[in-house]
């Protein structure tokens, strides 16, 4: 982690709260508004660590373990996805300037953006999503078959030995991450899986995403792995709904991005970012897709 942190801050928060990480702009600067960073399903702050240089020169940001997951593994069920919200909400309310933060949330993490950008709009100021479109086809024959995904999980963590690790990175150009590959072995845990996947089918439609109507939206696809064509139809469903002309709300796609692309182009990740909270124009690498 590119970045301080006391002993206290790193300790298990209490049973009922989700771990979260407050770390203020480098130098720092009264003004910046917040930004809230939410990680992908089995994964943890730690997500984050390529992507925090970038933007913490600008912003205020926190870093949450989202609930049954690293620091806050102890939190009970359930693990929906608008349970997981809730706790951000909290988390917004509490410790972000002005109580608001732009949400960023990348796959399970940008599920949870947009239910809380639906469900809790005051608290947003904007919201950034990736990898996070409603399932359909085989994706979501296997949220609803989600047993089957969890042994695949299990299988995964079985057999990729650390080389193999290393040259899977290598091929999807990611950057290793040996702390946040044990933490991700760590947080397969079957509660997890199943009520994250069965909430992910039982809220999200693609035509339901024009309840996202309150707060400007970005939502991209990494185009190796992330459902584009799926994308597509989510901004042009804000575009007919009006929403892309009243707030800007639009779809992207990078074409060379893997579905974790985070880990591997953090600088283009965080370029798309600070674009979309400064009204700015987007890195080169963003496909409008309409």
């Amino acid at each position: 982690m590119p970045a301080t942190s006391t002993p206290d801050q790193l300790q298990p928060p209490p049973r009922d709260t989700i771990f979260h990480l407050s770390l203020d702009p480098q130098p720092p600067s009264p003004a910046a508004p917040t930004l809230i960073l939410l990680h992908g399903l089995t994964s943890s702050h730690l997500e984050w660590s390529l992507v925090i240089p970038h933007l913490q020169p600008h912003y205020h940001l926190l870093l949450v373990d989202l609930p049954a997951h690293s620091r806050s593994s102890s939190l009970p069920p359930p693990y929906t996805i608008p349970s997981m919200a809730d706790q951000v909400a909290s988390i917004i309310q509490s410790h972000a300037r002005n109580s608001q933060a732009h949400v960023v949330g990348m796959s399970m993490g940008g599920f949870v953006t947009l239910n809380l950008a639906r469900r809790h709009p005051s608290l947003c100021l904007s919201a950034f999503v990736s990898g996070a479109t409603p399932f359909e086809g085989i994706m979501r024959w296997l949220a609803r078959n989600n047993w089957v995904l969890y042994y695949g999980f299990r299988l995964s963590n079985l057999i990729i030995t650390d080389g193999m690790y290393d040259w899977m990175c290598r091929v999807m150009e990611m950057k290793e991450h040996r702390e946040l590959r044990r933490e991700t072995v760590r947080n397969v845990k079957w509660e997890v899986i199943r009520d994250v996947y069965g909430s992910i089918v039982e809220e999200f439609t693609v035509e339901g995403m024009a309840e996202v109507g309150q707060v400007r939206c970005l939502s991209v696809a990494g185009g190796k792995q992330d459902q584009v064509e799926v994308t597509r139809r989510v901004g042009q469903v804000w575009k007919e709904r009006g929403l892309t002309r009243r707030l800007g709300s639009r779809a992207f796609v990078v074409r060379g991005a893997v579905h974790a692309w985070d880990l591997q182009f953090p600088d283009v990740f965080a370029g798309g970012i600070r674009s979309w909270v400064e009204r700015d124009e987007l890195p080169v690498q963003f496909e409008v897709l309409e």
